[in-house]
């Protein structure tokens, strides 16, 4: 496989990489696995429209566009969870340490915030024709704005700096050939996965479901990306957004 064919792009400044690569597949300038990696990034999108805020220069902070493959066309859950499992591996590799997936896609490392996952995407009619990739990972930032009180960096972890650029084009590197052998891999395997890696599993945790505070025990998440909690001895399942972590 010839890597030079996927574009890597180093952009100064940008609102955001998600919303610029979205752009550049609108106008029909991205091509399968290219990556743009922002600088400086001003309006950085989390989940369920928060922001992601980076001190610039300090993070990686870019976004890949894929063609989503055939056999994943009708499984999205699926598609963002060998995704996040792929960044999981990356740090986990970097740093030699234990990495938990925080249902659906934030990476835990101590039980602090390492890094997120940002997938949209891109339909025409039910044909799933772009998935576009934002990935933030805390770098070398260590002062964090006190409302990210759980937030933790490779170089708060390790007391070391790193080059945000390099790692950001290790981790392409790793994401286009998992792409490359993503059809040769079942289903089962990455909910497995997942799961074996998941932040707080078969743990009693307080959470805030629908307004109330609830103590219940994480099992795992359902090929259908449903949480599935255990409350007084029964299994429950929830919908992204639905349950908030207490801290």
């Amino acid at each position: 496989m010839d890597l030079q064919q996927f574009n890597f792009h180093v952009i100064q400044q940008v609102d955001s990489t998600n919303k610029y690569a979205m752009e550049k597949v609108s106008e029909g300038l991205a091509q399968h696995l290219d990556a743009w990696f922002a600088i400086d990034q001003t309006e950085g999108k989390g989940q369920r429209g928060k922001s992601w805020l980076s001190k610039p220069g300090e993070n990686i902070t870019f976004s890949v566009v894929i063609r989503p493959q055939q056999s994943f066309q009708k499984k999205p859950y699926a598609f963002n969870a060998f995704i996040t499992l792929v960044c999981r591996d990356f740090i986990s590799q970097i740093l030699q340490m234990d990495v938990q997936i925080k249902w659906p896609n934030d990476l835990f490392i101590n039980d602090r915030k390492s890094g997120g996952i940002l997938i949209e995407n891109r339909y025409v009619g039910d044909n799933w024709k772009w998935a576009v990739v934002g990935i933030g990972i805390n770098v070398n930032q260590v002062h964090f704005p006190e409302y990210l009180f759980s937030a933790t960096s490779f170089k708060e972890i390790k007391n070391a700096d790193f080059e945000p650029i390099q790692l950001a084009k290790l981790l392409h590197k790793d994401i286009i050939e998992a792409i490359e052998r993503i059809n040769k891999i079942n289903e089962s395997q990455i909910w497995e996965r997942y799961n074996q890696h998941l932040f707080k599993k078969g743990k009693i945790c307080v959470l805030k479901i629908h307004g109330n505070q609830i103590n219940a025990t994480v099992s795992h998440v359902n090929p259908q990306g449903l949480m599935v909690l255990i409350q007084n001895g029964k299994e429950y399942t929830y919908q992204v957004g639905e349950i908030e972590w207490m801290f």
